[in-house]
């Protein structure tokens, strides 16, 4: 953590710095300026990427920071891209420090039931959604949904819908035999049999060690976590330790800097709603990014910015909607401009931005890679999204680095048909009498039911390229975002 003495010798060599420039008889009329105000943030969010960290995108030093991971103290090297962590620290100026950073994941416990069609599964009784958006453990292979199997035993970073449900932002593989836990809220409490639920998971807690609880049991509705070994025939999870959790774990001063990412809960109006436990007010000045007030409804997910009222509410001074990731490219990279930090992949344009998140997944596995780090000619896979709509150029939410692939591949809507050819953005993609043309899940289609049912949708091509074209050896209709 940042301490006085590295406080006082910022303010010192600010005062330096001034009293340097009032050297001469002739200087008095010269303005000195003033120290470097220091601010406290909070951010909560995911992390993007390492050299130092990225938190939303924001580079907070680390130099001296606090790790708790699960409670206990870690080392920064724990940290992975993709987990949903909580930051308090400081500004100065345009500099970031953070003093202390907590993560803490939902599950970790056996998959008990997976639902590849929907891109989800079942464990420790949540259902956990999978998108384009979750960064996977290395060993998870192939690098989707279809990597995973009954049994597994898995650790989930995420955020909890109002739906109950659990929006994976990170999900790592994890020895078997626990102890396995849940974080969740209580329902179906009975008392006396010292039985509840958190959402399908039924709980024992009659031999649990209960902490925090100020009565020593737990109420209808209340955050909490549950550490165990074992379930008993039935299937119920029996408890060896119940903590009373709040909501907000590191919470905001007056005036500090607070900055949340999250699907809105508690919506009331737009004015009143919760983004990751935090409560929320817009005013008349709100700034807001792909989208209006008038989107602000429960389960959206949201970036805001802004400061803490002196009733710790985030005053937001902007509001971004998260676009969802409909563009993936897997190819060679053609061209770098380091300049803006874009790239252009398949002939099309795609721009990287300070949220961009990038992972390492070929034989360099570099943990602070970025974008410094690429090379034309390097395989990456990009998820990202259309920006402006209409424009064929990509925005990317994250960039993977990936070893050599068979072939290149492309997703987003379809676009000009013209048997036996289409379009996805400005790409030509070709099929051929070869081509395998697939319902999502394997179900197969004749060309003609391909081109009948991929209207409005988003699909997705394998193949080779070659003179500005995709030839197909397969194209698939999406249903899910994976």
């Amino acid at each position: 953590m940042k301490g006085l003495g590295y406080r006082l010798s910022v303010l010192a060599a600010a005062l330096l710095v001034g009293l340097s420039a009032c050297g001469g008889s002739d200087s008095h009329d010269k303005v000195v300026p003033p120290p470097v105000q220091e601010t406290g943030v909070v951010s909560v969010g995911v992390i993007t990427g390492f050299g130092s960290v990225y938190v939303n995108g924001v580079r907070y030093d680390t130099n001296g920071a606090s790790v708790l991971m699960d409670d206990q103290a870690a080392a920064e090297s724990a940290l992975k891209v993709g987990h949903y962590v909580e930051l308090k620290g400081h500004s100065l100026g345009a500099e970031h420090y953070a003093d202390v950073i907590r993560y803490h994941n939902v599950i970790e416990g056996p998959i008990a039931s997976i639902d590849v069609a929907a891109s989800s599964f079942v464990a420790m009784g949540q259902t956990v959604l999978m998108t384009s958006e979750t960064s996977l453990d290395d060993d998870i292979t192939p690098s989707s949904i279809e990597g995973l199997a009954v049994d597994d035993v898995v650790e989930v970073s995420g955020v909890v819908t109002t739906q109950g449900d659990i929006e994976a932002t990170r999900v790592d593989l994890k020895p078997d035999g626990g102890p396995f836990d849940v974080t969740g809220y209580v329902s179906k409490l009975v008392p006396d049999a010292k039985l509840f639920n958190i959402n399908a998971l039924v709980v024992d807690y009659s031999s649990a060690n209960m902490e925090d609880f100020t009565a020593g049991q737990p109420s209808e509705g209340d955050l909490v976590l549950v550490k165990g070994f074992t379930f008993d025939p039935y299937g119920t999870f029996v408890a060896t330790r119940v903590e009373l959790r709040s909501d907000d774990w590191l919470k905001a001063d007056t005036g500090d800097e607070l900055e949340v990412e999250g699907p809105i809960t508690d919506f009331v109006s737009a004015t009143a709603f919760k983004v990751a436990g935090r409560a929320v007010t817009t005013t008349s000045t709100t700034l807001y990014e792909h989208g209006t007030a008038a989107n602000l409804a429960n389960d959206v997910l949201v970036e805001v910015e802004g400061t803490a009222n002196a009733e710790g509410v985030l005053v937001a001074f902007k509001v971004k909607f998260k676009e969802v990731s409909t563009i993936r490219i897997v190819a060679q990279i053609e061209t770098l401009v380091t300049a803006d930090g874009s790239m252009k992949l398949l002939g099309l344009d795609v721009a990287t931005n300070e949220a961009t998140r990038y992972e390492d997944k070929s034989a360099l596995a570099l943990r602070d890679v970025n974008f410094a780090d690429l090379a034309v000619g390097n395989w990456v896979d990009v998820r990202g999204y259309e920006d402006p709509a209409g424009s064929n150029a990509v925005t990317a939410t994250r960039v993977v680095r990936i070893d050599p692939a068979d072939g290149v591949r492309l997703r987003g809507p379809f676009l000009d048909p013209a048997r036996p050819n289409f379009h996805i953005l400005s790409v030509l993609v070709a099929t051929t009498d070869a081509t395998r043309f697939v319902l999502e899940e394997g179900i197969r289609l004749t060309s003609t039911e391909f081109f009948n049912q991929a209207v409005d949708d988003i699909v997705e091509a394998w193949g080779s390229w070659e003179n500005s074209t995709l030839t197909a050896e397969r194209v698939e209709i999406k249903v899910n975002d994976d």
